[in-house]
């Protein structure tokens, strides 16, 4: 289970998909996910190259194997 600031990661960023997101759930934890939307939002804090509005969002997830 994911909220919205996490799927941005495939809904917003396209940097990832689905399977991807399982992938990195299984293989590192909702810690990774959550450490990587951090990092993609910090490194377009005035968020124009992936507009959005806001620069940061709620990031949770939840993963049970």
């Amino acid at each position: 289970m994911l909220t919205d600031g996490v799927a941005r990661l495939v809904a917003l960023f396209g940097l990832l998909d689905w399977p991807d997101v399982l992938d990195v759930l299984e293989r590192n934890g909702p810690t990774e996910l959550i450490r990587r939307v951090r990092a993609i939002e910090a490194a377009d804090p005035s968020c124009m190259k992936w507009a959005r509005n806001k620069r940061s969002d709620d990031a949770t997830a939840v993963y049970a194997a």
